[in-house]
């Protein structure tokens, strides 16, 4: 395929990248705000719509790399990162509550290129051209937005150097808890499905207590790459007015901090419900691996939240 432009796959969004063998990307039209939750909602539902089930779009990945950033109308504004079951969602959809902005939650396809530059499918270069394309087409405005922010995975912050290159100059928040509170939340949300289920195979805890240890140790590794700043979960909702919109640059008017109070009282993972769930304490083994494991990465989070 030759050269083609931003301007031709408007209003075409890429929702799903495809990469068991050589990679392709599936597209779609998305017609309306990204405001759930993650987007695989919104994709998923854009797929089930008459038009794209009958005129679904799908190119080589190459594609991506044609796109310039200069080539759409939003640059991104801030980014979110975080360490797994701190606020992230919730977070996301405060952000995605201001009728101004466009949030990327989560977004399969940036997944997708991460998971190939790690593969070695994609050489550094290659993954920054694609990354760029990507965003750039996953944040077209489509009811006149003009903020882009992203959520990634909790794993892409290993690959913040990356992400610095592809964006320069983008401002982050990395977003953290008490570990045991982390662990003991991933613990009860995969439930039956991981600790037991039907194959009653119980994994290891500390597979998943190592994983979160390696996300803060990144995030505090590359803590002075661009513009950091780490909100801790104890903060939120508050600290997404008072820290993180400040931190992006993002001013706020009465209707703003409205929308803002209510996107906040609900429960992300639970549309239509409000969260006020109590969480029985760590098991002793949870207690163990967040003092083994992650209690000292914790501590340094705290203290640079503080400015110390």
């Amino acid at each position: 395929m030759g050269p083609v432009a931003a301007a031709s796959f408007a209003p075409w969004t890429p929702v799903w990248i495809r990469a068991a063998g050589e990679p392709v990307v599936d597209w779609a039209v998305i017609g309306e705000p990204l405001t759930d939750p993650f987007f695989e909602q919104t994709a998923d539902r854009a797929m089930r719509h008459p038009f794209n089930r009958v005129f679904a779009r799908t190119t080589p990945l190459g594609v991506l790399q044609q796109f310039g950033l200069d080539e759409f109308p939003l640059a991104p504004d801030g980014f979110v990162f975080h360490m797994s079951r701190c606020g992230s969602t919730l977070v996301a959809q405060m952000l995605a509550a201001l009728p101004t902005s466009i949030v990327v939650s989560e977004a399969q396809p940036l997944d997708a290129i991460v998971g190939l530059y790690r593969a070695g499918r994609l050489s550094e270069d290659d993954a920054v051209l694609t990354l760029r394309g990507a965003l750039g087409a996953l944040g077209r405005p489509r009811l006149g937005e003009r903020r882009l922010f992203v959520k990634f995975h909790a794993s892409h912050v290993v690959e913040l150097p990356l992400m610095a290159r592809a964006f320069p100059n983008v401002p982050w928040v990395f977003l953290f808890r008490e570990p045991r509170a982390v662990l003991s939340s991933q613990a009860q949300t995969l439930g039956a499905e991981t600790f037991g289920g039907e194959t009653g195979v119980v994994p290891d805890e500390e597979v998943a207590a190592r994983a979160v240890a390696g996300y803060c140790e990144a995030a505090l590794r590359h803590a002075r790459i661009g513009r950091s700043s780490f909100v801790e979960y104890a903060r939120l909702p508050n600290a997404v007015v008072d820290e993180i919109l400040p931190f992006f640059g993002v001013r706020l008017d009465d209707g703003d901090r409205e929308r803002l109070h209510l996107a906040a009282r609900r429960d992300t993972k639970r549309p239509g419900e409000f969260a006020a769930r109590e969480r029985p304490g760590p098991s002793p083994r949870i207690d163990e691996l967040a003092a083994r494991l992650l209690d000292p990465a914790y501590e340094a989070m705290r203290a640079r939240a503080a400015g110390c």
